[in-house]
């Protein structure tokens, strides 16, 4: 039986995005635990900006993608509500594929550390706002850590079609096939 799947531009997209999401989340929970004011730290604060604006210029192609191309459906045998999580499981992805990147990046730009991309320094959109640079951090801490907890439901929701249904849902999106 053949699976309708996702384009293979947007499957080369999700798998990129997947990749650089996942090393953003440990590397940003890795980070945090350094001690403040080393050289460690500022380097591994770096690597994660860095990183995070090669993410941020993935996620809008995989949205100009995913807005281009309709998805395939989902199978018959999954159940009405199951149909409604995914739906709003992804909608909840999507908005915080924007909260969690944009927040991230107008933090950085208005601290005093700023933005280095890859010992490039990015020239700041203005000067420094210490009171919204941390109300900004903690709206990229929380939502990165929602996110996080989305990712884990995602790869279980992903799992449990792929070994309990065997419905093809994960074959969708699996490159190759």
């Amino acid at each position: 039986m053949s699976i309708p799947r996702y384009r293979n531009s947007l499957i080369v997209a999700h798998w990129l995005m997947a990749l650089l999401i996942l090393g953003l989340i440990g590397l940003g929970w890795y980070m945090v635990e350094i001690p403040p004011k080393t050289p460690a730290r500022g380097y591994f604060y770096n690597l994660h900006k860095a990183f995070g604006l090669i993410a941020m210029g993935v996620i809008v192609l995989f949205a100009l993608l995913r807005a281009l191309q309709r998805p395939p459906p989902l199978p018959d045998s999954m159940q009405s509500w199951e149909k409604t999580a995914a739906h709003w499981a992804h909608m909840l992805t999507y908005g915080l594929l924007l909260v969690v990147p944009l927040s991230g990046y107008a933090e950085a730009n208005l601290n005093p550390y700023g933005i280095k991309f890859f010992g490039l320094h990015l020239k700041p959109w203005g000067p420094e706002m210490a009171g919204l640079s941390a109300a900004l951090k903690t709206v990229h801490v929380y939502s990165a850590n929602a996110f996080a907890g989305l990712l884990g439901i995602h790869i279980l929701a992903a799992l449990k079609h792929a070994l309990i249904n065997r419905d093809g849902v994960l074959r969708r999106m699996l490159p190759g096939r």
